[in-house]
């Protein structure tokens, strides 16, 4: 009997944004097996922390512009949702965030606290165009793991605003399968993980993650364990489930983005099924934002034709 255990991870490189990993010698046909089956859950299962509601002195809705901000509510929410966090804490936290100009706000100016800390405190929010304006906000960050939808969360507290929240951690990950040797035979395989995060989290930690969370699912197969829980069925097109995801999720820039709003296309969904021609004839929709869009759905797993 073949043992498929038997092999090596070097790590090749590593930042606290990036890791390049090597793992050898593989049975030939296990490099993409454990390739594929990885980044497939590096990017749907890694857990992470991202802002799901703000309150913001002086505003009652989002669309709302404040007095001496050169940006308007909506393009400061945009901003939020790129600010990442390393969060140990399980319930939601709330963070403050007060500044007054002139000047950049950026993320490092949140109030930070031991179990939640800022990982990109150079990300930009607003900008305080002199010294009588001010931006004051309480902000609360939250623990999950894919994406959730503003319009399916409700607040019975006046001012609150929803923002769509994106907890995953891992940005972009690749895979690579090279031949290798064993002793005398050549018919192994050499896999190399690429993963890039967001700073929240260690590449290789992640990584390691993913492998549990492969674990942990086939041992179901291997020592089957009960549960009362309901199971649902997923649609049939599991490609496109979930595609009901803000356009705004997408890092394109604003002017792009509100082309696309004036065009109907307001979510993933109506991307996908517009497909890419219909969605180029768009006013202000370049060949450089739909590469932009391309790269973005295949990351994420969509498709459109």
């Amino acid at each position: 009997m073949v043992d498929t255990s038997k092999f090596h991870i070097v790590t090749l490189k590593s930042t606290p944004t990036y890791g390049k990993f090597e793992i050898s010698p593989l049975i030939g046909g296990f490099g993409h097996t454990l390739g594929n089956s990885l980044r497939r859950i590096l990017l749907i299962t890694i857990p992470g922390a991202a802002i799901t509601r703000i309150r913001v002195d002086g505003a009652n809705h989002l669309f709302t512009t404040l007095p001496g901000v050169k940006e308007d509510l909506v393009e400061i929410s945009l901003n939020l949702k790129k600010v990442k966090f390393e969060y140990k804490g399980e319930e939601p936290m709330t963070l403050e965030l007060s500044k007054k100009g002139p000047g950049v706000v950026t993320a490092g100016d949140i109030v930070q606290s031991e179990i939640c800390k800022v990982a990109n405190p150079n990300q930009h929010i607003a900008t305080l165009s002199d010294s009588k304006a001010s931006l004051s906000m309480q902000i609360t960050v939250e623990r999950g793991v894919g994406y959730t939808l503003a319009k399916e969360q409700k607040t019975d507290i006046v001012g609150e605003i929803i923002l769509d929240a994106t907890f995953t951690p891992v940005i972009k990950t690749n895979y690579t399968v090279e031949p290798t040797r064993l002793g005398k035979k050549s018919n192994y395989d050499k896999l190399i993980m690429e993963i890039w995060a967001d700073g929240s989290i260690e590449p290789l930690s992640a990584l390691k993650i993913a492998a549990k969370d492969m674990i942990k699912s086939l041992s179901q197969i291997v020592d089957p364990k009960e549960y009362e829980e309901e199971v649902i069925t997923l649609a049939s097109n599991p490609i496109n489930s979930g595609a009901d995801i803000s356009i705004e999720e997408i890092e394109l820039p604003l002017r792009v983005t509100n082309a696309l709003k004036k065009a109907g296309f307001l979510t993933i969904d109506n991307l996908l099924k517009s497909g890419r021609l219909e969605v180029s004839k768009a006013k202000n929709v370049g060949e450089k934002s739909l590469k932009i869009i391309d790269l973005w759905l295949k990351e994420k797993g969509f498709s459109w034709k």
